[in-house]
Parts: C-alpha cells; structure tokens; sequence
C-alpha cells in the first residue's frame, strides 16, 4: 500500500504545527475537565465537637503524732513535712465528642525529682513509674480515667536531702506527679483523626519545713474544637466515566500527533533541526565566517591538503587534539553547512547537507 503523505505538516508546516497541537490539546482539555467537574459535587463542611475535662484530689497522710487527731489532712493547706508519711492522689481525665469517633487512648503516672539552683536550672532529676503505662479503646465517643496513687513523700525526700547534702548544694527540689493521657479519635469520614493531650500534675515541694502542694491542669483542647473535611462525591456516573475517557483520548491525541510530526519532517527540516542543535551545543567552539567563495576553493588556494571528516564529533575530536576553533558557513543557505579547522598543512572539512537526511524508500 502506497504511503500517505500529509503536506501540511511538512516543511515548515511542522514547525508551528507542534505549539499548535499544544494549544488546541489543552484548551479542550480544560473543556473536558469543567465538563467532568460537573458530574462531582462537594459535600459542605463538616464540624465535629469534642472537649476534655480534668480533676484532681489529694488527701496528705500524717505520721502518728501528738498534735494532729486525724490521719489525714485534705487539700489546699499548708503541711509540716516532719510529719507527712505519704500523699494519696486521685487523678480523674474525661473525654467526650459529639459525634461518631472510635477512641484509642493509653495513659501513665510519672513521678519526677527535681533538684534546681536559684535560678531554676535542672541540676538532678530523677524519674519513676508511678502507674505504667495503659492502653484501652471506646467506642461510645467517651473515656474516663480514674487512677490512684500512694506518693511516698518521706521516701522522695530523703532521696533529694542524700543528694543535696552529699555535694553541698544550696538548691530547691520538688517532686512533680503527673498522670499523662493520649487520646486519638478516627472516624472514616476524616482524612486526619483527631488528637487530644491531658497532663494532670501534682507539685509537692521537698527539703522544706513546710509543705505547700499545687496543682496544675494542662489540657490540649478543655473548650469545643472543630476539626473539617470535605468530600467529593460523583453524581452522575455516566458522564465522569465520558468526561474521563474523552480526557485519555485527548492526551493520546496530543502526544500521538507531535510524535508523528516528529517522525515525519522532511529533510529540510530534520536539517535545520540538526544544525540549530550542533550550533546551540557547541557554540564555544564554534565560529562563523562570511566568505564569498566556497570554503574548499578557499582551503585550495592557501595550498592545504584537504581532509575531509564523515561526522562533526570526527571533526570535534581534530578540534580536542589541535586545540584549534572550528570554522562554520553555510554555503546554501537551508541546504548546506561546511564547519572546517585550518591547521598548518590541512584543511579538515566535514560537509552536512540536506541530501543526508533524505529518507530511503
């Protein structure tokens, strides 16, 4: 079968023709795009609700003594510490959303020593598990952690008064007991889940004569937060799927025509392709000349030996080996180039014409 030739996307046709493609193939891509955009539509924000609540309550154990007729005494007093035998803590965390979350949480209660200079800087510290560490899941939307400690003041005391006493340090220390909960809440509507932190502390004062315990509640999120998501949901099947497949073929298209435009220019072309390319790569080595006689009649009459070389890399490697600038000229514009070098005794030419980019039959 006789091959079928398309002259308008020959020549110089080609040239434009490839920007051309471009252009159109976007543009009704952008159509098809707003097109397929048509059969999605965005569900509206979503907004979730959650918050978190804490308590803390301690009661202060007394070693047996004369002046107290009670074995405790309860919070948010002032305490002679010769006479504390031990703290006993109760550490409440809630958790609750609005909505529909599967909740995944652990928690655990650290005890940490703390021995400062005057100027709040750490010297000392020590930490220990109080309550290891726990993990559990709700899915009711809600969580609830009650935990109690037994704190041995004398214990941590003596342990900070050992230390400060053996390097004579004049400093302050404090034991810091703290529950610390981590809770992370999913849903499957939600790209991200949602987390939440709580850190309950009891500050109990060491190495003191008397002892004023605080409290301190640090909590992520203790007021209604707002986590979004929005959604892109197809409505109409039928035209997604056209608007996706008119979408691929207008791709193919695109790149089905340049490749073909690529694959068929003409010689002309395929030669001032080449050209452009060797100019545009080699322009450090390469310098035009305007002469008005044929660059082999020229080479004759200074008496050199003419060489001439089958390709330009042949010709760049004379170039390496004599350090010398290559030499270029059209001789028929469009038609032919001559890139040559002028050693001593030689003229080396290599001649790159339209006929070599002929295609065979």
């Amino acid at each position: 079968m006789e091959k079928i030739e398309l002259p308008i996307l020959k020549g110089d046709n080609s040239r434009k023709y490839i920007p051309m493609t471009f252009v159109v193939g976007i543009a009704v891509l952008v159509v098809l795009l707003l097109i397929t955009s048509l059969s999605l539509t965005f569900k509206k924000t979503y907004k979730i609700n959650y918050s978190d609540q804490s308590d803390l309550d301690y009661k202060v154990y007394l070693k047996k003594n004369s002046h107290y007729d009670v074995k405790y005494l309860t919070k948010d007093k002032q305490y002679i510490s010769s006479l504390i035998d031990y703290v006993d803590a109760d550490f409440s965390y809630n958790f609750r959303s609005e909505d529909d979350i599967k909740i995944d949480y652990e928690y655990y209660i650290l005890a940490s020593l703390n021995v400062t200079n005057n100027d709040g800087k750490i010297i000392y510290d020590k930490k220990e598990y109080l309550l290891s560490t726990k993990k559990n899941s709700a899915n009711d939307n809600s969580l609830s952690v009650k935990e109690n400690v037994k704190v041995d003041y004398t214990k941590y005391n003596q342990m900070a008064k050992d230390f400060i006493d053996t390097y004579g340090l004049t400093a302050n220390a404090n034991l810091v007991v703290s529950l610390i909960v981590d809770v992370k809440g999913t849903n499957s509507k939600f790209d991200k889940s949602i987390r939440d932190n709580g850190v309950i502390t009891l500050n109990i004062p060491l190495t003191t004569k008397t002892v004023d315990i605080s409290m301190d509640y640090e909590l992520s999120n203790n007021k209604n937060a707002v986590l979004q998501y929005s959604e892109a949901i197809i409505k109409n099947k039928a035209l997604f799927t056209a608007g996706i497949v008119f979408i691929i073929i207008d791709v193919l298209s695109i790149a089905a025509i340049v490749i073909y435009l690529i694959m068929n220019r003409d010689e002309k072309e395929n030669y001032r392709v080449t050209l452009n390319k060797i100019l545009r790569d080699n322009e450090r080595y390469i310098s035009e000349t305007v002469i008005t006689e044929r660059v082999e009649d020229m080479l004759k009459t200074r008496s050199l030996r003419i060489e001439v070389v089958k390709s330009f890399n042949a010709l760049m490697d004379i170039r390496d080996s004599l350090n010398k600038p290559i030499l270029y000229h059209e001789e028929k514009l469009g038609e032919e180039a001559v890139f040559y070098i002028i050693s001593e005794q030689i003229g080396y030419i290599y001649i790159m014409s339209v006929n070599d980019f002929k295609k065979k039959k």
